[in-house]
């Protein structure tokens, strides 16, 4: 029995991306630059950047749900490596919506 649970011990460190998996979201988009493009890739820029949000909600809210499922039994492995994904999902989300707001700036200076 020892063997066994010091087997999940040392292999719970290896299944958390497998954990996570169901919390995915999109890939950041390509945020135009506001110095050069038309009013069209903007909008599309735009449309690009409310849907990667939408995405990124998602996914976090997936990962709160999976921790407040898995509750006071959760390894502390797990919950360092899911609130790590969710704060970088955060900052990636800030630094996409900081990228296309100074596009916007850009955009309207010309």
């Amino acid at each position: 029995m020892k063997k066994y649970l010091l087997a999940a011990i040392l292999l719970a460190p290896l299944m958390t991306p497998i954990a996570f998996a169901e919390c995915s979201k999109e890939a950041a988009p390509a945020i135009p630059d506001g110095a050069s493009a038309t009013e069209q890739e903007m909008i599309a820029g735009q449309q690009a950047v409310k849907s990667y949000i939408a995405s990124s909600n998602a996914s976090l809210e997936c990962l709160d749900a999976e921790g407040v499922a898995a509750g006071a039994d959760e390894l502390p492995e797990f919950k360092d490596a899911r609130l790590s994904i969710y704060n970088a999902a955060v900052d990636e989300m800030t630094g996409v919506g900081d990228q296309f707001n100074a596009a916007v700036k850009a955009f309207k200076a010309r």
